[in-house]
């Protein structure tokens, strides 16, 4: 899949790979995806 992320969230995303909080971007991405779409307990306003 290929997205298109805003600059500021991709600066985001490319300073945490650089601190080491993630080992990729792919690795950032997919965990900010899974926090919003994957758990069982979410708290979405319909």
């Amino acid at each position: 899949m290929n997205v298109w992320v805003p600059g500021m969230i991709s600066a985001a995303i490319d300073e945490a790979v650089e601190n080491g909080r993630f080992k990729s971007r792919q690795d950032a991405i997919t965990h900010a995806l899974e926090t919003a779409f994957a758990h069982k307990e979410r708290n979405v306003v319909t």
